[in-house]
């Protein structure tokens, strides 16, 4: 059974749903995504892809937020009409998405395509005293809630230290959060508490959550980043709301260090996903992710995904020359990759530890090898179906240099005719051209 690590209690729970449901934060829209957009997405498409695999019946949910301050600021810097602007980013990401080998999500939903739900999920919140109306602005009312800082791990009095001294004097409480902000600047909505507003951030999730999933979602995920507020402030709603809690099990994937320093503005040192996709696949990319577990932090560097090319290149390559020999052997190759090793197996349901898959990996490559070696046609294709089943998994692609490719074969014929005609000059300036090729 597979077990994840709830990230706000710190208890290995089991996912023993019939149905499990998956809700996962997604950008905002209004810039090219970077590296730190792409693990949490990567990491969750895994499961996803497990959960498939195992025969799981899952629903995956991933928003779009293509309504917020960063959007209007720019639409405003850039002359932009707002949602075109979020709109052509929106699609840029898709094609990273794609790009990754990422599998489409059940619902892709976009804030502005629910606004009249979210308006309709605030008014139930202030309807039942939840939420509070002060000059035409909308707050949620933290005080009334019992469980505040459960997702964050911390105490109300630890909270209150890291907000500005310069509180806006509208609010209850310093922690309440704004669900609908009265402001004429860029797009705004008509409601019965103003004339021009827009929602809050930290709404469009739950209700999203509500809309699509339920009262509430098996798995959460998002960055650590979002701990605190943004899903402290969703699950505040949903309990309020539902009086349930809004996921049973948080999945905080750690964030992405640059050059073993964190990301952020004023170093000026974010990785934009289509620039590394420029240097770098996407089998390449996605391993680099693999080699750590995905709530703990990660450093990114030009060394390091060169080394990841590297690695995966070597597996591949392996992969290659199985094949060839199976052709020389004069076994034909039968790809049947539905079945996932148990090792593999063991690893994921243990909180999805991709590390242990990769050591494993690891060692069905070097097994593949000593096959090759004993020429063991049989071993050779259970192990490559070992290989591609995980590769499924891990959403990595890999493509058999064999098919359809008559001037390949041509040339691997040649090089068996020439080392049983022990002419090593011939076999070893065939061997240079595949491995110029990168076949081998």
């Amino acid at each position: 059974m597979i077990k994840i690590k709830d990230s706000s209690s710190g208890v290995y729970l089991p996912l023993d749903e019939s149905k499990i449901t998956i809700y996962n934060c997604g950008p905002t829209v209004y810039n090219d995504v970077h590296i730190g957009n792409l693990r949490p997405v990567i990491t969750m498409d895994v499961l996803y892809r497990y959960l498939k695999a195992i025969k799981h019946d899952v629903f995956y949910v991933h928003n779009i937020t293509d309504i917020d301050d960063k959007i209007i600021n720019k639409s405003i810097e850039t002359k932009q009409e707002e949602l075109k602007l979020s709109d052509h980013y929106f699609h840029e990401y898709l094609k990273i998405l794609d790009q990754l080998n990422i599998l489409k999500m059940d619902v892709l939903p976009k804030v502005s395509d629910n606004i009249d739900g979210i308006i309709e999920f605030i008014k139930k919140l202030v309807e039942n005293k939840r939420a509070y109306v002060v000059d035409g602005d909308v707050y949620f009312d933290v005080s009334q809630n019992n469980n505040y800082g459960v997702i964050s791990g911390q105490k109300t009095e630890n909270l209150l230290k890291g907000v500005r001294k310069e509180i806006d004097d509208k609010k209850h409480n310093p922690l309440d959060f704004v669900l609908w902000k009265k402001t004429d600047k860029g797009i705004n909505w008509v409601t019965e508490w103003n004339d021009c507003g827009r929602p809050g951030w930290h709404t469009e999730c739950v209700y999203l959550i509500n809309k699509f999933i339920g009262k509430n979602v098996v798995i959460h995920g998002g960055g650590v980043d979002l701990k605190f507020p943004h899903h402290e402030n969703e699950n505040a709603q949903n309990l309020a709301m539902n009086n349930l809690p809004l996921a049973k099990i948080w999945m905080h994937v750690g964030h992405i260090n640059v050059n073993n320093e964190k990301m952020s503005k004023s170093l000026n040192n974010f990785v934009l996903a289509k620039d590394i996709l420029k240097e770098f696949d996407a089998n390449t990319i996605r391993w680099f992710f693999y080699q750590t577990k995905y709530q703990a932090p990660l450093n990114y560097s030009i060394e390091v995904m060169n080394s990841a090319k590297k690695d995966i290149s070597k597996i591949i390559k392996t992969m290659n020359y199985a094949l060839i020999n199976l052709y020389w052997l004069k076994r034909e190759y039968v790809s049947k990759n539905d079945e996932l090793p148990n090792e593999v197996i063991e690893a994921l349901n243990d909180d999805l530890n991709l590390p242990n898959v990769v050591t494993y990996i690891y060692q069905i490559v070097k097994q593949l090898s000593q096959l090759i070696n004993k020429k063991d046609g049989q071993g050779i294709q259970n192990n490559l179906n070992n290989l591609l089943s995980i590769f499924n998994v891990l959403g990595l692609t890999y493509t058999n240099p064999l098919t359809n490719n008559k001037e390949v074969i041509k040339v691997i014929k040649k090089w068996k005719l020439a080392m049983d005609n022990k002419d090593y000059n011939l076999s070893d300036l065939i061997r240079s051209e595949l491995k110029k090729e990168e076949i081998i």
